[in-house]
């Protein structure tokens, strides 16, 4: 989208909706923080909630190319043989790091508004994730199953699912890491966040794909005695 007003409105919408959320900010909070006339909204968007997809679309589009590009490439290389695990993680992550490091800040506060969509539970919410985030979740999901055939459906997408919510909170994290490591760690530097995500990814991925579901009876066990103790 090249139209000068559109962009201001889509950068001050996905600003001020990563600060606050979507429901706290009005259309006259985005326009004046965009500088223009109320009205536009409604002409280039229609509404809020298509201000708001349209905010999510136009990084999603970005990301999730850069992701298959990537993907298709290490395919490409290995014929047809299954990816390994490394370059299948590789492809879901490195493109949400690039575009975080050289894409400007309107990542971080798509970050942000990723984040909460994941886990708002709303319709428009579901929506958006079943409409641009799903029909690409699907080629990592058969690149898994074909790397894990042995690996039943339920580990299969629980794997998935866990690889991006790791990945949301990474690049969403408001820094807590930072003053419960008293400074020793910090999401202000993506990148070096990004190098142990991978390996806490690629661990855990594995673990889930190939291990059985683990029993926490006898945990609950021990709690209980010490309830009624």
């Amino acid at each position: 989208m090249k139209n000068s007003t559109a962009m201001k409105l889509l950068d001050s919408a996905e600003k001020l909706f990563a600060k606050a959320s979507y429901s706290e900010v009005s259309i006259r909070d985005i326009t004046e923080d965009a500088g223009v006339k109320l009205a536009l909204v409604h002409y280039h968007f229609g509404s809020k909630e298509e201000l708001f997809k349209a905010v999510i679309d136009r990084r999603i589009g970005i990301l999730s190319s850069d992701r298959i590009h990537l993907l298709n490439y290490y395919k490409n290389i290995n014929g047809d043989q299954p990816l390994s695990l490394e370059k299948i993680v590789e492809s879901f992550i490195a493109p949400y790091l690039y575009n975080t490091l050289y894409g400007g800040e309107g990542w971080h506060y798509y970050a942000i508004n990723v984040a909460r969509l994941l886990s708002s539970g709303s319709a428009l919410g579901l929506s958006i994730l079943r409409d641009q985030f799903d029909p690409f979740a699907e080629f990592f999901i058969t690149e898994l199953k074909r790397s894990y055939p042995t690996s039943t459906e339920q580990q299969i997408h629980w794997g998935f699912d866990f690889l991006v919510g790791v990945m949301c909170n990474t690049f969403a994290e408001v820094d807590r890491i930072k003053f419960l490591s008293k400074e020793i760690c910090s999401v202000s530097n993506p990148e070096i966040a990004c190098k142990y995500l991978y390996n806490y990814a690629i661990e855990g991925l594995h673990a889930v794909l190939t291990k059985p579901e683990y029993d926490y009876q006898s945990a609950f066990n021990i709690i209980s005695k010490f309830r009624l103790a």
